[in-house]
């Protein structure tokens, strides 16, 4: 019988526990108590965890150690670690204590350039795609304006973009070639969503693309971390002796492809698990490290070290793409603990402080060696996550998600729309329902005080009798809108947004005019003539455009929205909504 299953995804958690362990396991029981052992009691907790990925059964723990001790840039520390392997915590322990009492670390981040391409084909003439870049490059800077606001705020954004030939490697295959700050967020999310504005920009009937994606190779995100001291203070019986192996172990995985995997998988050890305890991608991590590794050519150290004049020295350059905000890092409540043990450190801090770790674990297992031998895709799930953030509830998650099933995620257009759901619903007033209108002028007590302004209920009354006379041409308002104010205010009527508390034209009188009808009866009769007519010229001249004092030339269907605002503006004053 085939174990093979449709819709899995959408079974509730019990429902694909009971799958599973119906056709996967002997022991149905002992499994399912497993599974919910390690479920915490929670939960609120335990539905943050579920919504991390899809498909969610339990959770799976990993030890949470710390190193302290560590001195770097004459900072204390306390380094957390996310690491199943014995010893790792301990060594680093070690090490940081020994290098304490030596001036400790000594890290500088040398850049924190990150990279993103757009990878397309064009067959055509190369000097004419050159001068279609030069041509369009501003605007394909403009294109991402709405995702980089944000971001350039913070100082980050796109730093450039250059066009690169790579029909050498590949017939017809080119890159847009981004690069970009993006401070203290690791930014994949903002490089990505950059990446696929700019390609549909970019994009013609002669340029095909094939992808848009960030880069975990990031030679110019590089932070420096190095220990040193005389060579007679690294202690032991023969110090000389064993700075020399020290120094020949450094140089054989630098030589040695086989060697130089391992001795930098032990530096991944110390950083990735910082990486983990932090919320970080240790698997993009990892990807740019191994990258870099290979830059010559050759797969080599990542770690350095001389032992020149009697100094012993020993340093890393390593490239690491970090995040102190967004994404886990403001999510998951261990991360957010680790990164306030670590003193709320910015990106480049913690860019500091991995490495510090990776080189620590790297002297540690080196030692060892040389002495006595050694024996995890994304913008929906982000969304979810950003969701979680604001404490959304299922109908939110529910209308948000469809929002953006074909749309870009942004953290600003979520929490946009997050704030657009929540917003109070207002209670528009149809004013061309003359039932309605009457009823509720009606039952308006003449004496009602507003709750703004300084109109009386008869004054409230026949002023949108008044303002409708403009649009009916039987009020001649003698005002002027440039184009210029037309363009900047007429989008507002767009909008869900409400006339503010205190809205005035400027052909409005400061103080209310005189009453024109003698009882509140005759003020709303003439209210309703006045929308009769309004409607019978728009619909008698389809093409009729009537000057509104404030918001300049408005056809039928814009002076519609304005009225619309107008009535529930007023209605509202008095209490009628």
């Amino acid at each position: 019988m085939s174990k093979l299953i449709s819709g899995f995804s959408k079974f509730t958690k019990e429902e694909k526990i009971n799958w599973l362990t119906e056709n996967y396991f002997h022991n149905q029981k002992e499994t399912k108590n497993i599974i919910k052992q390690y479920w915490n009691d929670d939960e609120d907790l335990q539905q943050l965890h579920d919504d991390f990925i899809e498909n969610t059964i339990t959770n799976f723990y990993m030890p949470f150690g710390i190193a302290p001790n560590f001195v770097i840039n004459n900072k204390e520390y306390v380094i957390p670690m996310v690491v199943e392997e014995s010893s790792v915590v301990a060594a680093a322990s070690l090490v940081g204590k020994f290098w304490s009492t030596k001036g400790g670390f000594k890290t500088t981040v040398l850049g924190t350039t990150k990279i993103g391409q757009v990878h397309f084909m064009f067959a055509g003439d190369k000097t004419a795609l050159q001068s279609y870049f030069n041509k369009n490059k501003t605007e394909l800077f403009a294109a991402t304006a709405s995702i980089t606001k944000n971001m350039e705020k913070r100082g980050g954004g796109i730093l450039d973009i250059k066009l690169v030939d790579k029909t050498d490697k590949l017939a017809n295959y080119y890159q847009l070639h981004v690069t970009f700050e993006t401070k203290d967020s690791m930014g994949a999310n903002f490089i990505n969503s950059c990446l696929e504005a700019i390609a549909n920009e970019f994009r013609n009937d002669e340029i095909e693309i094939v992808m848009s994606i960030l880069s975990n190779y990031v030679p110019e995100c590089l932070v420096r971390a190095e220990v040193s001291c005389k060579i007679e203070d690294l202690g032991g019986e023969n110090p000389q002796k064993f700075a020399e192996k020290f120094y020949q172990a450094v140089k054989i995985a630098q030589i040695e492809p086989y060697r130089a995997v391992t001795h930098n998988k032990g530096i991944m050890n110390g950083i990735d698990a910082v990486v983990l305890a932090t919320g970080n991608d240790f698997r993009a991590v990892e990807a740019g490290a191994h990258a870099y590794a290979s830059k010559s050519g050759q797969y080599s150290s990542l770690s350095h070290c001389t032992i020149d004049d009697g100094i012993f020295k020993f340093w890393i350059e390593i490239p690491l793409a970090l995040g102190t905000v967004g994404g886990l890092t403001a999510l998951h409540p261990m991360a957010k603990m680790s990164l306030e043990m670590l003193q709320k450190p910015s990106a480049k801090e913690l860019m500091q402080i991995m490495a510090a770790a990776g080189l620590a674990q790297n002297f540690a297992a080196l030692r060892a060696l040389t002495t006595k031998g050694i024996q995890h895709g994304h913008m929906k799930m982000h969304l979810q996550n950003i969701l979680n953030q604001f404490d959304a509830n299922e109908e939110e998650k529910a209308i948000i998600t469809a929002y953006f099933d074909k749309r870009t995620v942004t953290h600003s257009g979520v929490v946009e729309k997050i704030k657009a759901l929540r917003k109070p619903t207002i209670n528009w007033v149809d004013f061309l329902n003359f039932d309605d209108i009457s009823t509720r002028l009606s039952t308006l007590d003449i004496d009602k005080k507003p709750l703004f302004g300084k109109m009386n209920a008869q004054q409230m009354i026949e002023h949108l009798s008044a303002v409708t006379k403009i649009a009916n041409g039987n009020w001649d308002v003698d005002v002027f809108v440039s184009d210029e104010k037309t363009a900047r205010r007429k989008p507002f009527l767009d909008t869900d947004n409400e006339l503010e508390t205190g809205f005035k034209s400027s052909f409005i009188a400061d103080e209310p005019i005189p009453l024109k009808f003698s009882s509140k009866e005759e003020a709303i009769e003439d209210l309703i003539a006045q929308i009769k007519i309004f409607v019978k010229v728009f619909t008698k001249d389809k093409e009729r455009k009537i000057t509104h004092p404030f918001f300049g030339e408005l056809d039928f269907e814009y002076w519609k929205k304005f009225q619309v605002k107008h009535f529930t503006h007023h209605f509202k004053q008095f209490g009628l909504v």
